[in-house]
C-alpha cells in the first residue's frame, strides 16, 4: 500500500518531475521524436521557465503533462510525476479530473480558447463548475473575485461582455481567471504574452507574478523572450532541437552560461547590442527532430565543438549547486 504523505512531505516535495521525459508524435512514416531524455523538477511557488527557438519541443511538454493529444498520436516514454503520482500513463479519466482542477494552462491566443457566444462570466463559471468545487453563489462570488485579482475594476460589467468586446490583453486577463480559477497546484503558461505589445506583456506577467505569490502557484513558463525570463524566472531550462542543454538559477544562468547555446542566445538578445554595428546571430540552422544528430545537436553551430561531439550522446554533468550542463566542454 502506498503511504500517505504528510503535510511537511507535500510541502517540500516537487509539484511536478519529469525524469527521463522523451516524446515522439506518430505519423504515416512511424515515429518523429520530438523530445530526448529531458528531466526537470519545479518546487512548490517557484517559477520554471523552458526556453528555447521554435520547434525546440517547448509547447509539446506542455501538451504532453496536460495530455491533449492522444495517446495515439504521441507517444510518452519516461515519467511525468505529479504531486508524487506519475501521470505520464494515466488514463483519461484521471486527467479529466487533473485538468483545470489541479493542473491549470494558459494558451498564446485567447480568442480560440475562448468561446465567442458565451458571455466572460459563465465561461469561468463552467471552469468551477466541471469539478463540482463550489455552489452556485460561491462561484458568483468567485467569479468576481477572479476578475478583481486580473486587475478589472467593474468585475459585474465585465463578466457580462463576450470576448470580441474585449481586447487582446484583456482576454488574456480572462484566459489567467480561468486557469487559477480551481486554485490549481501547477499553472502551465505557454507564450502567454506573444501575441500582446510590449506595455501589455509587462502588465500580464506583473499578474502573473503577483497571483504566483498569493496562491502559492507553481509554474511552467514557456517562453522565447529573455528579457521576460531574467525578471519572473527562478530557474531556467533550456532546450535545443529537443535536448535540455542547461538548467539552473535564472539569475546565474543568463550571466554566466555553461553550455555555448545559451551563451549565443543570450549574445543575440537586443541589450547586448553594440551601437553601429548588426546584432549578432546564431549562424547556421537548427537541425530536423526526423534526422537526429548522433552527437550534440548544437555542435554544427558551435565554435567550440570538436571531433568528440559528434561521436555520441553526450551525458548531463549534475553539479553541486543544482545546475544542469550537457556539454563536452563547457564554459568556464
Amino acid at each position: 500500500m502506498q503511504a500517505i504523505d504528510t503535510a511537511s512531505e507535500t510541502e517540500t516535495r516537487p509539484v511536478l518531475v519529469a525524469d527521463g521525459l522523451s516524446l515522439a508524435v506518430r505519423g504515416a512514416s512511424g515515429l518523429t521524436p520530438i523530445v530526448e531524455d529531458i528531466s526537470f523538477a519545479i518546487a512548490r511557488g517557484e517559477c520554471f521557465a523552458l526556453i528555447g527557438e521554435s520547434g525546440s519541443g517547448k509547447t509539446m511538454i506542455a501538451r504532453a503533462i496536460m495530455q491533449l493529444l492522444p495517446k495515439s498520436l504521441l507517444e510518452i516514454k519516461g515519467r511525468l510525476i505529479f504531486q508524487g503520482r506519475d501521470i505520464a500513463s494515466a488514463d483519461a479519466a484521471t486527467m479529466r479530473s487533473l485538468r483545470g482542477r489541479q493542473i491549470g494552462m494558459i494558451f498564446q491566443e485567447p480568442m480560440s480558447s475562448l468561446n465567442p457566444l458565451m458571455m466572460i462570466g459563465r465561461q469561468i463559471d463552467e471552469a468551477m463548475q466541471v469539478h463540482g468545487v463550489l455552489d452556485r453563489r460561491q462561484r458568483r462570488d468567485r467569479v468576481r473575485q477572479l476578475l478583481a485579482d486580473v486587475r478589472f475594476d467593474a468585475p459585474d460589467e465585465i463578466r457580462q461582455k463576450y470576448p470580441h468586446e474585449l481586447s487582446g490583453g484583456m482576454r488574456q486577463r480572462i484566459m489567467i481567471a480561468m486557469a487559477i480559477a480551481n486554485e490549481p497546484a501547477l499553472l502551465i503558461a505557454d507564450e502567454p504574452t506573444t501575441a500582446l505589445d510590449v506595455s501589455i506583456q509587462a502588465e500580464v506577467m506583473e499578474i502573473l507574478s503577483r497571483l504566483r505569490r498569493k496562491y502559492h502557484l507553481s509554474v511552467l513558463f514557456i517562453s522565447h523572450d529573455l528579457s521576460l525570463v531574467y525578471q519572473h524566472a527562478d530557474r531556467i531550462g533550456v532546450l535545443y532541437s529537443g535536448v535540455l542543454m542547461e538548467t539552473g538559477p535564472a539569475q546565474a544562468l543568463i550571466h554566466h552560461p555553461r553550455h555555448p547555446y545559451p551563451a549565443a542566445l543570450i549574445s543575440c538578445a537586443p541589450r547586448r547590442r553594440t551601437a553601429g554595428q548588426r546584432l549578432k546571430g546564431i549562424e547556421g540552422m537548427v537541425p530536423s527532430l526526423a534526422a537526429p544528430l548522433p552527437g550534440c545537436r548544437f555542435a554544427p553551430r558551435c565554435s567550440r565543438a570538436s571531433d568528440d561531439c559528434r561521436a555520441g550522446r553526450i551525458a548531463a554533468t549534475h553539479n553541486a549547486d543544482g545546475t544542469m550542463v550537457r556539454c563536452l566542454h563547457p564554459l568556464s
